[in-house]
């Protein structure tokens, strides 16, 4: 019972953080962050602990898909050198960086230690970054390089970790080969499965009639994905990702799904977030009252490599400002349109995005607690880097948004590229309806008044039935028909699928009325 209570709670605390997140305006993984932190200190909530191995596998999945559903192939192959770079090479560079700091600061933590901490604090979360966003006003531009370098990064941090642990446990040194091997299997192993997985999901939605039962669908499939690559030793994180991205490339979604399902994920990802922060929150607080008299010592540690982590993407966000210029320079601004930074100000945007979240707390938390004589020390260091991180960077965007006029940028609110997605809806709109020679709604007035004088009542009111019927038909077809161009233009690159779903929400919302 008392179990249940807690969840209640955290799910009752988090629905209101969201609201207040709402109605101030700052970003409500920021203020549940804090509430964690808080219910972490307060000593008489009840124990709770999450099984270690439990952690990864119950909460990433479904955040994971929910983020991944909004991606497209065109993306992906747009922003294939940000993957290469931010979700792999930073990665590595920032493990780097950390393991060494970590060792200065922890002498007797080893370097497998060492490589296990680092790991753990290199990757920013998407999912923090997704929600931080919106209410600051972020460029989609931005926003959609942010969101594709947290779709992958995950799995270069959580295989190095792995490696990282498996040598710790079994006592012996850490081999370079066996961790390269094992991340080029974990990333093949996990593309196919995630390919044949997503084709084959796609298949089945299309032969289900029932939009509850494909929801469902969607919710269960990620954790059955993210089980069975772990067993055949690939990354959960990109299989999910692949396949999410190809049933929804493949799959023959209609308005009434992409509508409910917008909905529900919208639901899943905010109530997830909150009670897996609210969760890992009761955790720590065990690992506060064992730390002791080192905890000053633990929290002076995670400022330190808070900051040191900071400094690397701060280093590598202006290198890759300088290489977009010259590319920019080359090859003209129209391959600009999913790429960042393209300023300074970005790249500075982009470092203070650099939010640590749910994978550094699971991670540190799914350490086994007896092979390691500093577990306690570091669940403190992974929650004081969530709060430097996280906390006050989300807090502080709104305001840098402003400071640094990053709504004055190349197409900045997405009003030029909403705008040219709407015109093309329109074309293909007015197209069918010119090739259709079906009767538009606003002749149908016309004609009833021309037949009130020509034919007898009832014949009157039948062909008027017959002409509301036509006009009724061609509405639903130029919808259709604005319906697919979008579609379409969401498979482009160099199309930013969050501006096209933008438009489609209200298309598939028409859609949906004149249906019924």
């Amino acid at each position: 019972m008392t179990i249940l209570f807690m969840l209640i709670t955290l799910l009752l605390a988090t629905v209101i953080v969201v609201a207040v997140g709402d109605k101030t305006g700052l970003p409500w993984p920021a203020l549940m962050t804090i509430v964690a932190a808080g219910g972490a200190l307060l000593p008489f909530l009840p124990e709770f602990t999450i099984p270690a191995d439990l952690i990864l596998p119950i909460f990433i999945p479904p955040l994971l898909w929910a983020l991944a559903r909004k991606s497209s192939w065109a993306v992906i192959r747009s922003q294939m050198s940000t993957i290469i770079t931010m979700s792999v090479l930073l990665v590595f560079g920032t493990i780097a960086a950390l393991t060494g700091a970590t060792m200065l600061l922890l002498p007797g933590i080893g370097l497998t230690g060492a490589i296990m901490l680092a790991a753990a604090i290199a990757p920013p979360d998407p999912v923090a970054v997704d929600a931080v966003a919106e209410p600051a006003g972020i460029p989609k531009r931005i926003t959609t390089t942010l969101q594709t370098e947290g779709l992958f990064n995950d799995a270069a941090s959580i295989v190095a970790f792995h490696v990282a642990l498996a040598a710790l446990v079994a006592g012996e040194d850490l081999s370079w080969s066996t961790g390269v091997l094992e991340f080029l299997w974990s990333c093949i192993a996990a593309i196919v499965l995630g390919l044949v997985v997503g084709r084959a999901a796609a298949w089945f939605t299309d032969h289900v009639n029932s939009v509850e039962a494909r929801n469902a669908f969607t919710w269960v499939l990620p954790f059955a994905i993210y089980i069975v690559a772990e067993e055949i030793g690939g990354s959960g994180v990109i299989a999910i990702v692949i396949a999410a991205v190809e049933m929804n490339s493949r799959a023959s979604i209609g308005a009434e799904d992409r509508l409910t399902g917008s909905a529900f994920w919208g639901t899943v990802e905010v109530l997830f977030t909150g009670v897996a922060f609210g969760l890992i929150g009761l955790n720590v607080r065990t690992a506060i009252d064992e730390v002791g008299s080192e905890l000053w010592h633990a929290v002076v540690v995670g400022v330190v490599l808070s900051v040191v982590a900071i400094v690397v993407r701060g280093v590598w966000m202006y290198f890759a400002y300088k290489r977009n210029r010259m590319k920019i320079d080359k090859k003209g601004v129209a391959n600009s349109s999913l790429r960042a930074p393209l300023r300074l100000q970005e790249s500075l945007l982009m470092t203070w995005a650099g939010m640590r979240g749910l994978v550094t707390l699971a991670l540190v938390l799914s350490i086994p607690e007896d092979i390691f004589p500093y577990h306690h020390e570091l669940q403190v260091i992974a929650l004081v880097v969530l709060l430097i991180t996280m906390v006050g960077p989300g807090l502080a965007l709104p305001w840098l948004m402003r400071k640094l006029s990053l709504d004055q940028g190349p197409d900045a609110a997405g009003d030029e590229s909403i705008a040219e997605l709407t015109e093309r809806a329109h074309k293909a709109a007015t197209a069918y309806l010119m090739d259709s020679g079906e009767v538009p709604m606003e002749q149908i007035l016309a004609i009833k008044n021309w037949i009130s004088e020509e034919i007898d009542a009832d014949e009157m009111q039948e062909n008027v039935d017959k002409l509301h019927r036509r006009a009724h038909h061609a509405r639903v077809g130029a919808i259709r028909a604005a319906q697919a161009e979008l579609l379409k233009a969401r498979r482009e690159r160099g199309v930013n699928p969050a501006y096209v779903d933008e438009v489609l929400t209200n298309i598939d919302r028409m859609l949906v009325a004149a249906e019924r």
